[in-house]
């Protein structure tokens, strides 16, 4: 499909309501022109908790972007029902999508290509884009804060969209994935996240009832050469990788999750996982 149709049925899907703003964001490729849309609930003040939701970052991921077109009424019903305020970038890397790869049209793959939002110093002085086992780091920055870093065209709009979000307001960020590098048939869910994962267990359960959920088992999808992170009881790993999630949690928003579907998960299937998240993280955010 190609991404401006994507974005002009989501909009028509959405173009009948009052309670959310919709702006489209230009994107210039030496291979064409693309939009970024965001779409965010109205009159958010102060006061205000916000669930940040972002899909596409991967443009063959394709069950996050399907999961905003198809229940992107549910989900905001749902999130307003609840005095909850949304922003939602539905499809972060468009021209990947409609090309499919994961990576944009130019092929701009620099650092960790749409996903790079943090650079760890470490005590060595040496910077990297991903902790991986390591925990201990001296600081953390921006990646667009640091000189001589390229970033995909749509990574450094990401940044400039996110440097004037009220990020001290985000109570949750669901960054959703679809994971085509593993090669596994059988199809299952896991997920990343940083501390109190136990709040989650009631979520994960409800998953295991629509696809088998990842346990106890080491994944490489993503990982340097040699590395993999082995997944818990609850199918989560821990992983420190400059993605959004990553950013949002070092910014203080500890409700930061990754949720993840094997490629080879029927494409109904992981729209459910991921509409199963959002809506269960809005009632957790809810009841905070």
């Amino acid at each position: 499909m190609k991404a401006k149709i994507f974005n002009q049925k989501l909009i028509n899907s959405l173009k009948n309501r009052k309670d959310i703003l919709i702006q489209k964001f230009p994107l210039q490729y030496k291979k064409g022109k693309f939009e970024l849309v965001r779409i965010a609930s109205k009159k958010i003040s102060k006061k205000n908790k916000i669930i940040m939701i972002a899909t596409g970052i991967h443009g063959n991921e394709k069950a996050g972007p399907l999961t905003i077109l198809k229940y992107g009424n549910k989900i905001i019903n749902h999130a307003h029902k609840t005095r909850l305020k949304l922003i939602i970038y539905p499809l972060i890397n468009p021209s990947g999508f409609e090309k499919n790869t994961r990576y944009n049209i130019d092929s701009n793959a620099w650092g960790s290509g749409s996903g790079d939002f943090i650079r760890y110093e470490l005590k060595n002085g040496k910077m990297t884009d991903d902790l991986a086992r390591k925990k201990v780091f001296k600081n953390w920055y921006w990646s667009s804060d640091i000189k001589n870093i390229k970033l995909p065209e749509e990574t450094r709009l990401m940044h400039e969209l996110l440097k004037k979000e009220p990020l001290k307001q985000i109570a949750a960020v669901i960054d959703i994935h679809q994971d085509c590098l593993s090669s596994q048939k059988k199809y299952f869910a896991y997920q990343y996240s940083f501390e109190n994962k136990k709040v989650f267990e009631k979520i994960v359960l409800k998953i295991s009832k629509i696809i088998p959920v990842l346990k106890n088992k080491k994944m490489w999808a993503g990982y340097a050469s040699g590395i993999a992170l082995k997944s818990d009881k609850n199918g989560f790993i821990i992983r420190h990788d400059g993605t959004i999630t990553d950013l949002l949690y070092r910014l203080g928003t500890k409700c930061s999750i990754a949720i993840e579907t094997i490629g080879s998960t029927p494409l109904d299937k992981a729209m459910l996982v991921n509409l199963t998240w959002i809506l269960n993280i809005i009632d957790l955010i809810k009841t905070k």
